[in-house]
């Protein structure tokens, strides 16, 4: 019983304030970079940042309570658990590996909720982390697209009239310096295809919009 009344006890309320709100703002933070994976379709979405980094929180928190131990210690077990979450998100795909930034937001956001419980000043560097995390998602790759147009290739969705056009739209494509990373059929009724593109968007588009048999097209996020 005595374990309990030590719950109401003044200072006991008062560090169980300060673990909730730091809670809440790992859980908002988190959050926002989950809206963020979860608006692209990524594997990795609010749900799973924001536990990520509740989790990281009180593991984090848990971890001062222990007499005699080493904070340390339970940071470094978490950098190898979220490394394990991470790998989980990485699909490779043929040729092509996929859901590598997903993992590398998870890691962010583990680093932004230990932060967070350093509490202080870390307060704030856990936010402007967070404000570049999302900035590198939403806006870096556009950068480099525009930068580097080759470097790693988009996926545009085709609609065409038959299959007799297909031949006719890469060579479209390949008609304004793109290069045509890969090539798959989506539905039959009506004839859908992906293609994987790596080249300048605008040109691309222009090209495709041009050829013969396509009825519609759009890039794919």
């Amino acid at each position: 019983m005595e374990e309990f009344r030590a719950i109401f006890d003044q200072a006991a309320l008062s560090i169980m304030g300060i673990v909730l709100a730091k809670l809440g703002i790992g859980a908002l933070l988190g959050g926002a970079i989950g809206y963020e994976r979860e608006l692209h379709g990524r594997p990795a979405g609010i749900r799973t940042h924001m536990l990520l980094v509740i989790g990281v929180v009180l593991f984090s928190e848990v971890s001062k309570g222990f007499g005699g131990g080493d904070p340390s210690r339970i940071a470094a077990q978490i950098v190898t658990g979220v490394g394990f979450l991470g790998a989980g998100t990485i699909l490779r795909m043929g040729m092509e590996i996929k859901g590598l930034t997903s993992a590398a937001s998870l890691w962010a956001a583990a680093a932004i909720g230990m932060a967070v419980s350093v509490g202080g000043g870390f307060i704030l560097v856990a936010a402007v982390g967070t404000v570049l995390t999302l900035i590198t998602l939403s806006y870096v790759s556009r950068l480099e697209r525009k930068l580097v147009p080759n470097a790693n290739p988009s996926s545009i969705q085709v609609e065409l009239a038959d299959r007799a056009h297909m031949a006719s739209l890469l060579e479209a494509v390949q008609s304004v310096g793109a290069r045509v990373k890969g090539m798959r059929v989506l539905s039959s009724e009506p004839l859908q295809v992906q293609i994987d593109i790596a080249g300048d968007h605008d040109k691309c588009m222009e090209a495709i919009v041009r050829t013969e048999g396509v009825n519609a097209s759009s890039w794919m996020d």
